[in-house]
């Protein structure tokens, strides 16, 4: 039932492709988590991991976040 609603409302948002799921979901908040809080036990907490060496890698960004993170240092 909860993935029929998830995936009714990221369709009326217009969120659509592979990453269109729970699963990306979860990621993308986690992802966004990490480079907002720059928290990593808070993320943990948030993502509910056991292992601080699973949050870790939504704490390394790359790409187009990395180099965000690099020009707002600057």
């Amino acid at each position: 039932m909860a993935w029929k609603h998830i995936s009714r409302v990221m369709l009326s948002a217009g969120i659509t492709g592979a990453h269109a799921t729970p699963k990306g979901l979860r990621h993308g908040f986690g992802v966004r988590m990490a480079q907002k809080t720059r928290n990593p036990r808070l993320v943990q907490k948030l993502l509910g991991h056991k292992s601080l060496e699973t949050t870790a890698i939504y704490m390394d960004l790359v790409g187009e976040e990395e180099r965000a993170e690099v020009l707002a240092a600057w």
